[in-house]
């Protein structure tokens, strides 16, 4: 019996933040190995752990993104600024707590993400796995 579209974009989906936070881990990895400060991409490593976050049915709070991203504080409020100007990032208040703000992906930056995902996988574009050819 063939998957439906719904169980192949969730198919999809479960398989694009698999991928996810293996780039999360290998980009860990490689900044053990060759230290930090060496690579840095903190807009990708923000919307990588939003996106996962997400997935997780967890809320981040702005103050977080810089342990995410291996950036200083400021770093990643700058960055949070950009990436919220560019319709990526949404802020909101937290309700309990006024001096708290949580960020999140947008929809569509959420939806590009799945697409972007959805479009490695597709393309054949996988992490290898141990025992694969590379």
């Amino acid at each position: 019996m063939d998957a439906s579209p719904q169980d192949e974009a969730a198919a999809l989906r479960h398989t694009g933040l698999a991928i996810a936070r293996w780039w999360l881990r290998a980009r860990r990895r490689r900044e053990e190995m060759f230290g930090p400060g060496l690579f840095a991409d903190p807009a990708w490593d923000i919307l990588l752990d939003l996106y996962t976050a997400a997935a997780r049915g967890e809320s981040v709070q702005i103050s977080s993104l810089a342990h995410a991203a291996r950036v200083p504080h400021s770093t990643a409020i700058r960055w949070a600024s950009i990436l919220t100007r560019a319709g990526i990032v949404e802020r909101r208040k937290d309700p309990t707590d006024g001096r708290r703000v949580h960020v999140s992906l947008s929809a569509a930056a959420s939806a590009l993400m799945e697409d972007f995902f959805a479009r490695l996988i597709t393309d054949g574009q996988r992490p290898p796995m141990i025992g694969s050819d590379i």
